[in-house]
């Protein structure tokens, strides 16, 4: 299995949360599997890059970072979107906020302790001259 980056345990436990291209070779999608090696399932499927889902503490919702279509790795300097997953809904994942970012927006958890808000970076790139 392709785990690209990122992969975390949801705070119960039962689930490692990851990017893979494994579904759709050069285009990372979320992914999650058991600590066991059992019920690889994939959870984002669009023609977005997506990386570094983060669940929250109480395991009520996640947000990942997603790059645009064709993006390669996790590259700084671009556009990207932070989408939030209410639940188990990952289908229906909302974009939070659109901002200048990529490699170091959201690399770790920062959701707070009570799971009500999570930290991000964005940080404004010189456009080419």
């Amino acid at each position: 299995m392709c785990i690209r980056d990122g992969p975390e345990y949801t705070p119960d436990g039962a689930w490692i949360y990851f990017n893979t291209e494994r579904f759709s070779p050069g285009s990372a999608q979320i992914a999650r599997i058991r600590p066991d090696g059992t019920g690889l399932e994939q959870l984002t499927f669009d023609e977005r890059v997506n990386w570094f889902p983060h669940v929250a503490p109480d395991g009520s919702r996640a947000v990942y970072l997603s790059y645009p279509p064709g993006t390669r790795g996790h590259p700084a300097d671009l556009p990207v979107e932070l989408r939030l997953v209410e639940g188990d809904d990952w289908r229906s994942a909302r974009i939070v906020v659109t901002l200048p970012g990529g490699q170091g927006t959201i690399n770790v958890n920062s959701w707070s302790p009570d799971s009500r808000r999570f930290a991000y970076v964005d940080y404004p790139f010189e456009s080419a001259r």
